[in-house]
């Protein structure tokens, strides 16, 4: 049953006191309206921006919104956040198809890509906001400092901080190189690998939309490439056990030649994510479990 969003009906859902959240609005936060769409579209030419639709009927709405704003924050003067009340302004709602709520989508240089659907854990906002800042620096956009109040990160050695200085300039095969470099006298250090796998994710699907990969991903379920690809893009949208598991339910019945490189991309999405996190954890023991 659709409504006045022309999509679902949102008439279930819990009402809660505000569509907007509890915390303060960032610096440059945007509250989307249907007269100035079109001027932040036209504007995403220069900085990336978030855009995050949402209600007041949403459960744990206003609460998501507070968390989106702290990981948005981090990223200041990188990633813009915009925010669309799909009660006050149903027709932008209608206008970017929004089939459940809350929506995020990514707006850059013109184009909105959709994100991901639904709340999602802060750690995924954390990785989500991580790479559409590096993919900022990537594509030359408008790249902030961090907020003066933000914890000071380790000190890398210069060889990684001048990797991932190419990285964030958008050389990708400078930081590749520069990164393979310093493993080769350090080998497995992480920071390193993470880096290194970060730019080969990067590469792989710099030149991709994110819409049409998804898409070809669904409609072609025995195509390795398309998979492996989906895989990426599950990973880029924060979808992490997504991505994992969309390699590992095909290693199974895979013969050794697939199953290759599908150990070979999950092991370097392992280093995306890095060592320590829980999800890594655990596709390595289903990898095992699938292996012997």
């Amino acid at each position: 049953m659709t409504d006045a969003y022309g999509v679902m009906d949102f008439s279930s859902l819990k009402k809660e006191n505000s569509a907007a959240g509890t915390s303060q609005p960032l610096a440059d936060e945007v509250s989307v309206s249907e007269q100035d769409l079109q001027g932040l579209i036209d504007s995403s030419q220069q900085q990336l921006t978030l855009l995050l639709v949402t209600s007041a009927r949403v459960q744990g709405g206003a609460s998501f919104v507070d968390a989106v704003r702290a990981a948005v924050g981090r990223h200041a003067g990188t990633i813009r956040l915009a925010l669309v009340d799909a009660d006050q302004q149903p027709r932008v709602a209608a206008a970017l198809r929004v089939q459940s709520l809350p929506a995020a989508m990514l707006m850059m240089k013109g184009q909105i890509q959709p994100l991901f659907e639904g709340t999602v854990a802060d750690d995924q906002l954390q990785s989500v906001m991580e790479q559409l800042a590096q993919l900022a620096a990537q594509e030359g956009m408008s790249v902030g400092e961090a907020p003066s109040d933000a914890p000071a990160a380790a000190q890398l050695p210069p060889e990684l901080e001048h990797a991932t200085t190419l990285l964030q300039n958008g050389d990708l095969a400078g930081a590749q190189k520069a990164f393979e470099d310093y493993l080769e006298t350090h080998p497995g250090d992480p920071e390193a690998k993470r880096g290194a796998a970060t730019t080969r994710l990067m590469e792989r699907t710099r030149e991709v939309d994110l819409q049409e990969g998804r898409r070809a991903a669904a409609d072609a379920p025995e195509d390795l490439d398309a998979q492996l690809l989906g895989a990426d893009l599950d990973l880029l949208g924060g979808h992490v056990d997504d991505a994992f598991g969309r390699i590992l339910d095909r290693y199974a019945a895979a013969d050794a030649e697939t199953r290759d490189r599908l150990r070979e991309r999950l092991l370097d999405l392992f280093d995306v994510v890095g060592a320590d996190d829980e999800r890594v954890g655990a596709a390595r023991r289903r990898l095992a479990r699938l292996m012997f």
